[in-house]
């Protein structure tokens, strides 16, 4: 789920009106950003841009400040309960509007009097939820999440019932006491009752980019009797999925005097050789010995080598709470805190059921997965780990792209600004440019990767977003960042410390380069500090575990709210009064456009639909997505009946590819714009949607062979759309242009998909029913 924040208040509305403001013009005056100049703005202006850059306001608050955290629960109540959006919100949530006000002035009588800051009290109301906002989280918004939690509880409390009563009446307080309870979860772990069953032993492996640890957990999983990975992204399920088939990941209790010779070690993972262990993790070849049968299974595809494979590689919110596992590898542990997908990272620490388990990632979640496993009661050993090559400050470029050197990988946190930089690199140095973004599907950035690592490609530099950090094994020599700021949908704020560490960490794989250390530096001089600065900083424990809705939870919500409570009051309820303990929380991310959306169909579609396409991989947002999902809404409302072909046909995506398709037999070279790229990257993620939702419902979604069909085309023309942005720049030199990178099309491992298996079963079905029918009859 991708949210933007809820619930501002109107000050916090008028703030973000004059940040959106500010940034239009930051965009404005940047020409690289803009589609509709070419060449970059003068030093001037771009000082004066980077001046304009706003940081979002942030609530600092220690967890140690108890004195503090009281001070600023007692000094801003009043204002807190004033808010008019409290006022709609509470109304929604069912109490009635002349209640509202006398409700809060109790409240805030009570705080202000101390009642609810005693030493009891303090614990009681979870009153340090306030210190635990992060850099994502408005002030006002999230205070006002922490302040309706505490009056929920306070008012549900048995000592302050009789006075509650008495102020809105009993039928009033007992809906308040339905809803608390609807949406208590102080306890997440007890709804996981198969890992409940044993005491699981939780292996930590933590340490910066580049510090090998996830050698050890991989090895754990090559060996494994049976087993599963889960990570991120489609890109890493199906690297390991892959590395599994062909026999490349060493398994655990194989020595190196045992290991063929003749076999290259390949660093294609985070990090394969330690430096106390000289065992390859990963062989670039295989070894048919190490061999081990993986299946796939992802949100848009299932790849099965084996239905009884006793291995499984996964994208995190795939993973089965009730398989029973010896041995389970979650990567990336610190997205436990994420406020879009967290929730799945918190359910697999909670609930995978297997009975060792392996942590992946950054030193930050160390204390969130200590207080999660402290109710569970499960063993945790924590292991760290240190770089294994040291990454050191280079100068900075000065503004001066020609000094853009082979190996270097440029970071910049905008499409359009990726491709400016693409073709004024390429102009002024002559080496192409591979590109890699967030919005590219998978199989393309896998591709531009391997250009890029690939040392005869011609591909010498790459240019990319934060998607570099997360799922790539790039050879990068240095980091260089042409920004230090971020757009994050409502203001641009400076990368927090666990971005730039991640990615400036990409900078000198060990046993990808010759290189003894990566690099990193900066396009401005002046932002150079900043990268210091960063870099020397330690890591920020994180705040909170996330929290996602369930169907039986906002079923349980929606039976205590008013009968037209739509979807977004429901959410909201999760949010503003679940009753959790303070390393939890609910994302204080919003759904607006999603739940808006949905519930205009909501007086034909069940609770559970409504549900499904509130935690689809949606893009919303996407004005030029909006007729094919609205198509989508009503073609499934009206008829329960979704086919692929009615679902784009006279779209500008088909036709888009058609185009590209004949352009591609016809022209010499690629030639191509941006736009084009942007409609079919938006293609693959609508397929990828249909894919999605085939695989919970295929029999509304009854056409994903199709999509199977399509994808492939759809990523060939935009590999070749790819190629033709900057193909004809100035100066730059001629390379051989591949039609894809093997790697993105290849098939080493033989599999068959969901498709496939449903195409024999089908089959098999027919064959049984004509052998049946021809049997003659069955006589006693």
């Amino acid at each position: 789920m991708s949210f933007a924040l809820n619930a501002l208040t109107s000050a916090s509305k008028s703030q973000l009106s004059l940040f959106s403001n500010r940034s239009a013009l930051w965009l404005l005056s940047n020409p690289h950003v803009d589609r509709t100049q070419k060449h970059r703005p003068s030093t001037s202006a771009y000082k004066w841009s980077r001046n304009a850059v706003i940081e979002r306001p942030e609530l600092h608050l220690s967890l140690d400040d108890h004195i503090g955290i009281v001070r600023y629960f007692e000094e801003n109540v009043e204002h807190w309960s004033k808010q008019k959006v409290l006022h709609s919100r509470l109304e929604s949530f069912g109490i009635p509007t002349e209640s509202i006000h006398p409700l809060l002035q109790l409240f805030v009588s009570e705080v202000l009097s101390g009642n609810l800051s005693n030493n009891d009290s303090y614990d009681k109301y979870t009153l340090d939820r306030f210190a635990r906002s992060t850099p994502e989280d408005l002030p006002q918004t999230y205070a006002d999440i922490v302040y309706t939690g505490i009056l929920y509880a306070w008012a549900t409390d048995p000592a302050s019932r009789d006075a509650v009563e008495r102020t809105i009446g009993p039928a009033t307080l007992l809906s308040i006491q339905r809803l608390f309870h609807a949406a208590r979860l102080e306890h997440p772990a007890d709804d996981f009752l198969e890992a409940r069953r044993t005491r699981r032993k939780i292996i930590m492996h933590v340490g910066p980019t580049n510090s090998g640890k996830t050698h050890h957990a991989l090895r754990a999983l090559a060996a494994a009797p049976t087993g599963v990975y889960a990570g991120p992204l489609r890109l890493l399920a199906h690297e390991i999925w892959e590395r599994l088939n062909l026999g490349q990941i060493v398994p655990a209790g194989v020595e190196e005097d045992v290991m063929p010779a003749s076999l290259p070690i390949d660093s294609a993972l985070d990090v394969d050789v330690t430096a106390a262990d000289t065992t390859p993790a990963v062989l670039s070849q295989g070894n048919s010995k190490f061999a081990r049968a993986c299946n796939m299974i992802t949100g848009e595809e299932h790849k099965i080598v084996d239905p009884e494979a006793a291995l499984e590689s996964a994208t995190v919110e795939m993973l089965s709470m009730t398989k029973k596992y010896d041995l389970a590898v979650i990567d990336e542990i610190q997205m436990i805190a994420d406020v879009g997908r967290g929730y799945a990272w918190t359910s697999a620490v909670l609930g995978i059921n297997a009975k060792e388990v392996h942590l992946c990632g950054e030193e930050t979640a160390v204390p969130i997965v200590q207080a999660l496993l402290a109710e569970t009661h499960d063993e945790l050993e924590v292991r760290r780990y240190k770089r294994l090559t040291p990454l050191q400050i280079d100068k900075s470029l000065d503004k001066d792209l020609s000094k853009v050197q082979k190996g270097d990988c440029v970071v910049a946190f905008s499409r359009s600004s990726i491709f400016w930089l693409k073709n004024s690199i390429e102009k002024a140095t002559g080496m192409k440019c591979a590109v890699v973004y967030g919005k590219l599907p998978p199989e393309i950035r896998s591709g531009q990767a391997d250009l890029f690592n690939d040392p005869n490609s011609g591909y010498d530099v790459i240019v990319g977003s934060d998607a570099i950090g997360m799922g790539l094994n790039l050879k990068i020599r240095r980091i260089v960042f042409e920004a230090v700021s971020k757009f994050d949908g409502e203001v641009l704020r400076p990368l927090s410390i666990s971005q730039t560490k991640q990615i400036a960490g990409r900078a000198g794989r060990y046993g990808m380069l010759q290189e003894q250390c990566g690099l990193t530096t900066t396009f401005l001089p002046e932002d150079l500090p900043f990268v210091e600065q960063a870099l020397a900083k330690p890591f920020a424990p994180l705040p909170a575990a996330i929290l996602g809705p369930s169907y039986n939870s906002c079923r349980d919500i929606a039976r205590a709210l008013p009968p037209s409570a739509s979807l977004r009051t429901i959410y909201d309820a999760h949010v503003y009064v679940a009753k959790t303990k303070p390393h939890y929380r609910y994302s204080s991310s919003n759904i607006d456009k999603a739940a808006d959306t949905v519930d205009e169909y909501s007086d034909q579609l069940s609770l559970e639909d409504r549900i499904t396409f509130l935690l689809a991989p949606v893009p919303w947002r996407e004005p030029d997505c909006v007729e094919v999902l609205y198509k989508l809404l009503k073609n499934y409302a009206e008829d329960l009946s979704v086919g692929v072909t009615d679902l784009f046909q006279g779209t500008q995506f088909l036709e888009t590819l058609l185009i590209v398709e004949k352009k591609m037999s016809t022209l010499p070279l690629p030639k191509s714009d941006t736009k084009t790229l942007s409609i079919l990257e938006l293609f693959h993620k609508l397929l990828g949607l249909y894919a999605w939702l085939a695989f919970r419902n295929p029999v509304a979604y009854y056409e994903p062979e199709l999509v199977e069909e399509w994808k492939p085309r759809v990523e060939r023309a935009l590999h070749w759309a790819l190629q033709g942005v900057t193909r004809h720049s100035k100066g730059t030199r001629k390379t051989v242009e591949s039609p894809l990178p093997v790697a993105a099309v290849a098939r080493k491992v033989e599999f068959r998909t969901a498709g496939d298996l449903r195409k024999q079963r089908k089959a098999e079905a027919l064959s049984n029913k004509k052998t049946w029918a021809n049997s003659g009859p069955v006589h006693a």
